[in-house]
């Protein structure tokens, strides 16, 4: 049995630039981001029969709004595939975060470091593909599109790719973007990653 799948990062939101967002600050989308959300949906044009999982934050809320106002596809929020839990890193801007060590050994060394808030990226690999397994057995074959973040879609794609973690930033996940992934009983196919809709 084959789920086809659909990982979505969610559009720019305000001051994604400028801070760490986490989930401490639910910014929403900015006007570009709307825009983005917009092309996006239509890119996708997914059938009703699709399954909609939603991280719980407000910019992959309002991605995942436009993405099921195209098709009347069911919507669920699952905490599984919520953002990288930052701690208190969450809201600081990049300039505050390139000035501390911790951050830095982060940024350098991801398979042994964690976030203040103690979660590492095998964590979040060992959340999203848990939910990805409960997902498949209850809905069998069902096409699915998961609206979550940019390190959940990495730390996915770099363990179905058998990549170490610390390699990460070969993998470019945009905003806006789709990566594709076809979950069969034998194992993953990755079709596409960081898929653009032109705007």
């Amino acid at each position: 049995m084959t789920n086809d799948l659909v990982f979505v990062r969610h559009a720019t939101c305000e001051r994604m630039d400028e801070m760490l967002l986490g989930r401490t600050v639910d910014a929403p989308l900015a006007a570009v981001g709307v825009r983005e959300a917009e092309a996006m949906a239509s890119m996708l044009a997914p059938a009703p029969e699709a399954l909609l999982v939603v991280s719980p934050r407000r910019r992959a809320q309002q991605t995942a709004a436009a993405i099921a106002a195209r098709s009347q596809c069911e919507l669920v929020t699952a905490c599984d595939i919520d953002e990288l839990d930052f701690g208190h890193w969450s809201g600081q801007t990049f300039a505050e975060l390139a000035q501390d060590p911790a951050w830095r050994r982060w940024n350098e060394q991801r398979d042994s470091a964690a976030t203040p808030a103690g979660e590492r990226i095998r964590d979040v690999q060992t959340r999203v593909l848990r939910h990805l397994h409960r997902l498949r057995e209850a809905f069998p074959g069902r096409p699915m599109i998961l609206v979550t973040h940019a390190e959940v879609i990495r730390a996915a794609l770099l363990y179905w790719l058998q990549a170490p973690v610390d390699v990460y930033r070969r993998l470019a996940i945009s905003p806006a973007s789709i990566s594709r992934v076809s979950l069969n009983d034998w194992g993953p196919r990755i079709d596409a990653i960081n898929q653009r809709a032109s705007l």
